[in-house]
């Protein structure tokens, strides 16, 4: 499978409320599919393939997390507020590029090992908030304050890469949902249902973006496609009454997560499409998280709704990682379920 345009989505920037140049990106493969293509209002961007059956939604965020410029010092350090969740433990020392009249290239100001020290002389090992944390963009403050404003957005300088087996980059959560959701379309023989196919925007900042967009399109069902934290990494706990999701087992097929509980009938649909056509999956039930899904839920008189999620390492960080086979698997699974969807009995 050719991953050039997962490379292309993850290093476009676009954090929550700025999805500008992703959504230019969506549109131009919306365009290919012959979508017939609207923005809303919140900055949605919704193809529509027409057809007979009952009106499916895939859903996937533009958004990534990162950062507006909140403060511009004196002597030319940019101060920043955080859109979305990131851990300011992950955040000193990052190459990040600020998005002014130009992409400037930056980095988080960090102080030496050596000069860490407490009051009473003692190492301090605390990560600086991110209040308090700076950007450096080498420049001097005049060009600074012509160059760069409040409310710039702010982006981790990640450049994707793969092997034979993973991809990795940054905002993989949810530019692979994008990315499954454009190759399922292409991938399936048939599409036998009215699809609508929702870029949302503003996930991370409280799933603002899919409420709108369900209640305007008003599918009888919706998937939402995301990337979800792999528990299979070293020194992760998990609570004994919850199963891991893991890489290399196929997409997680969400049962229940911190704002939704999925509808049991979509949901064993597409187990038993997974199921009939040999794709390996993870069912799973969690309280933590949440998805475009919970919002679409309770949109106007209610949706059907599941979400379907990749497993992915580093979530929220500079670069997270996937298995191409956990891609592949679920772009399998939902070309399969558009070409069945007609056949859905709730």
């Amino acid at each position: 499978m050719d991953f050039a345009l997962l490379t292309e989505l993850t290093e476009t920037p676009g954090i929550s409320g700025r999805e500008e140049r992703v959504r230019a990106l969506v549109a131009e493969q919306f365009a290919q599919l012959k979508a017939t293509t609207t923005t809303d209002a919140m900055g949605n961007l919704i193809g529509h393939l027409p057809g007979q059956g009952p009106r499916v939604a895939l859903m996937a965020h533009m958004d990534e997390i990162g950062f507006l410029v909140s403060k511009i010092e004196a002597e030319g350090f940019i101060r920043v507020m955080p859109v979305g969740g990131v851990d300011a433990r992950i955040f000193g020392a990052q190459q990040v590029v600020v998005h002014g009249r130009a992409d400037l290239p930056g980095v988080v100001g960090s102080v030496p090992p050596h000069l860490l020290k407490k009051n009473d002389g003692s190492p301090n090992r605390e990560a600086l908030p991110i209040e308090e944390s700076f950007i450096d963009l080498g420049l001097p403050a005049d060009k600074v304050a012509q160059l760069v404003a409040l409310g710039d957005p702010v982006t981790f300088a990640t450049r994707s890469w793969e092997n034979e087996d993973a991809f990795f980059g940054k905002a993989l959560d949810d530019r692979v949902g994008l990315f499954i959701m454009l190759a399922a379309v292409r991938q399936a023989r048939t599409i036998n249902c009215d699809l609508m196919l929702i870029a949302s925007t503003q996930e991370e900042y409280g799933l603002r973006g899919s409420g709108p967009a369900v209640f305007t399109t008003a599918p009888a069902m919706a998937v939402a496609l995301e990337g979800t934290v792999a528990s299979d990494t070293p020194g992760l706990k998990l609570p004994a009454n919850v199963s891991a999701t893991v890489q290399g087992q196929g997409p997680e097929i969400r049962l229940t997560d911190r704002g939704m509980i999925a509808d049991r009938a979509l949901a064993d649909f597409l187990t038993q499409t997974a199921r009939r056509i040999s794709i390996p999956h993870q069912l799973i039930v969690k309280n933590t998280g949440a998805t475009d899904a919970a919002a679409g839920q309770v949109t106007a008189g209610g949706v059907k709704v599941c979400a379907i999620s990749v497993p992915t390492r580093y979530i929220h960080a500079p670069v997270g990682m996937v298995r191409k086979s956990d891609v592949s698997h679920t772009i399998v699974l939902i070309a399969a379920f558009l070409e069945h969807a007609a056949e859905f009995s709730p």
